[in-house]
């Protein structure tokens, strides 16, 4: 959300769509007011939560992980040039910065979240990587608990798990067997489906259909 307010205030300051923003006259994508506008939005509201160890503890967290996203934008930042001169001799060159498309921000953000690092909450002024003594780097995600196993049920937690659940066996996205299933295997199930099929319009004023029987392939979970 932090780097999606930088993307979206920075590319509206760039159009000249806002008249809040600081004046920049450079051809590159100006994202310090961006950065800003996101701290002083976001920020405010995590250092005015809470400050028992709890809050204190989720409040740090937000805060670190909103501005790792922040420095998405920037990283993601890529340079490009235009050649000046006589017949494109490249005599002068102009470069500037300019932001990644988000879907690019949102992929690398996702490599990070892939890669996100448990922290340990011991030490209440500095976020430290959990059993190891050295400081987390700005840019990665952290968290402070593990998910859930979302595979196996879990009726205390209000899990259902995935046992049962229908997948698709060719797919590589989440609905796909190898993905839904967790690595437990899947039974395969021949179903048999009725259903209305070479429909006509007869005069008047009717629809007559005849009835058709396929046999498909379900697959669930095991």
């Amino acid at each position: 959300m932090a780097a999606g307010l930088v993307h979206s205030i920075t590319r509206s300051c760039s159009q000249g769509n806002m008249t809040e923003c600081w004046h920049w006259g450079g051809c590159s994508d100006h994202i310090r007011f961006g950065t800003w506008f996101s701290r002083r939005f976001m920020d405010v509201s995590e250092k005015n939560s809470s400050m028992d160890r709890v809050g204190f503890t989720l409040g740090t967290m937000n805060q670190h992980n909103a501005e790792a996203g922040r420095q998405a934008i920037e990283t993601t930042m890529s340079t490009d040039c235009r050649c000046h001169g006589i017949s494109g001799s490249c005599a002068v060159k102009t470069c500037w910065r300019s932001m990644a498309p988000f879907q690019r921000v949102g992929a690398f953000l996702k490599e990070r979240y892939e890669r996100s690092v448990q922290v340990s909450d011991r030490a209440r002024r500095k976020t430290r990587k959990k059993d190891r003594r050295h400081l987390v780097d700005k840019n990665e995600l952290i968290y402070l608990n593990k998910s859930p196993n979302y595979c196996l049920e879990d009726r205390r937690r209000g899990i259902a798990g995935t046992g049962g659940r229908r997948c698709n066996r060719t797919s590589t996205g989440p609905d796909g067997c190898n993905l839904l299933c967790c690595g437990r295997g899947y039974n395969t199930h021949v179903v048999r489906n009725i259903q209305r099929c070479e429909c006509k319009f007869v005069w008047c004023c009717y629809v007559h259909c005849r009835r058709c029987e396929s046999m498909n392939d379900m697959h669930t979970c095991k």
